[in-house]
């Protein structure tokens, strides 16, 4: 019952940010064209994989200590440890950004600006792991849809087609967001401030824990917005703003999965011992769903959302929506390994499938353009899937046997 309503308030925040989420991605695409959209896809994938480095998975360590022994005393080491490696990261993005190919004067500028948003991200990081572990997902809901209102309402009234000023106001966002996260810790969490003693011993012992999250989380990013950053530096904005526009419908078309996956982590950190088979069973059968829907409705949907600018973007929808089904295997089975604390068979279906995604995207984007990076990440996904579920047989009939000779 628990499971089914955190499921729920988490199924309501994604429907509600992946909205905002959609009108924000139509509006920047409309307003910045192909080329300008594809600059901003770049520094947004940037941040994002960055953010995923400087957070070093403590996210996931707070969430299964909160959840497993409701212990807070970690957040304030988790803020300390994030917030340095978050001004390190800026440093080197400042010194770096001009290496970046294919990126222009502005382009640079924006992302130097941006950077800083990895202070705000920590904080707020810290908040919603907080609530999360608490399982309070009505509260996690409400920050969620109060950030993406925040974001949409910035850029609906002041923003036009600059990407210096589009990043000025998303470090805005970013801001105001983490303000809205501690005073909803501060009135849903009792006790909240009690924990916030700095212990040099707690970020040792922290990162420690966290350490095996931390290189699971910054691939599983990386893998995430790498085909971005190959399409950016092999064929340039027009080509990468195309493709980020096709990502993004399948990016919403992955709500209720996000929803009942962010829900299911807690509850596997607390029940490691149940299957979960049902759920899985369900997220499956919508994955299949959508993606014959999306792939029929691909032409369509793309001109009525962007507009004919962006027709070319339908050939690699048509591609990706097929990921939804593997992607439902692997971060099903990646909950279930992480829970369980067995993060070696994630790594190393990790470490594969990045390899496949790069080699075959240096292969086909050159050669057949959007359909050979679509093609690419799908590949990569049911690389992942099948050796996830390979390992997660071989994993059970292991401790089956184990038990036999017991």
């Amino acid at each position: 019952m628990r499971l089914a309503k955190n499921s729920l308030w988490l199924l309501l925040a994604r429907i509600g940010t992946q909205g905002m989420a959609a009108l924000f991605t139509i509006i920047l695409a409309r307003r910045l064209g192909s080329a300008g959209f594809g600059e901003y896809a770049v520094i947004a994938a940037i941040i994002f994989v960055g953010n995923m480095f400087t957070t070093f998975g403590t996210d996931m360590s707070l969430i299964r200590e909160i959840a497993a022994r409701d212990n807070l005393s970690f957040l304030p080491a988790a803020l300390f440890a994030q917030l340095i490696l978050s001004l390190l990261l800026i440093l080197f993005l400042w010194v770096g950004a001009p290496l970046l190919p294919n990126q222009s004067t502005d382009g640079i500028l924006a992302l130097r600006i941006y950077s800083f948003a990895l202070i705000p991200l920590a904080f707020f990081t810290v908040f919603t792991s907080a609530l999360r572990g608490k399982q309070l997902m009505d509260a996690y809901t409400l920050l969620n849809l109060a950030g993406s209102f925040i974001q949409l309402a910035l850029i609906w009234f002041f923003a036009n087609a600059n990407v210096v000023r589009l990043a000025i106001l998303l470090l805005v966002s970013q801001v105001v967001i983490s303000l809205v996260g501690v005073m909803i810790c501060h009135v849903r969490i009792p006790g909240f401030w009690s924990e916030w003693r700095f212990n040099s011993k707690d970020i040792s012992d922290l990162l420690k824990m966290s350490s095996p999250f931390a290189l699971l989380t910054v691939l599983a990013m990386l893998y995430q917005r790498l085909s971005i950053l190959m399409i950016s530096g092999i064929s340039g904005p027009t080509m990468t703003g195309l493709f980020s526009v096709a990502q993004r419908i399948v990016e919403a078309a992955k709500t209720g999965h996000v929803a009942v996956f962010t829900a299911l982590y807690p509850a596997m950190a607390e029940r490691k011992t149940e299957s979960f088979r049902s759920s899985w069973i369900l997220l499956l059968l919508g994955a299949g769903l959508g993606a014959v829907t999306l792939s029929a409705l691909a032409r369509p949907l793309t001109l009525i959302l962007f507009g004919v600018g962006y027709e070319a973007s339908v050939s690699a929808l048509q591609i990706l929506v097929w990921m939804l089904i593997p992607y439902s295997v692997s971060t099903f089975l990646t909950l279930k390994f992480v829970a369980s604390n067995r993060e070696g068979p994630v790594l190393r279906a990790s470490l594969v499938s990045l390899a496949v995604l790069a080699s075959l995207s240096l292969w086909w984007i050159p050669r057949t353009g959007l359909s050979g990076a679509s093609g690419a990440v799908l590949a990569a996904e049911s690389a992942q899937a099948a050796l996830l579920f390979l390992q997660s047989r071989q994993y059970e009939f292991s401790k089956l046997s184990r038990e036999a000779h017991i």
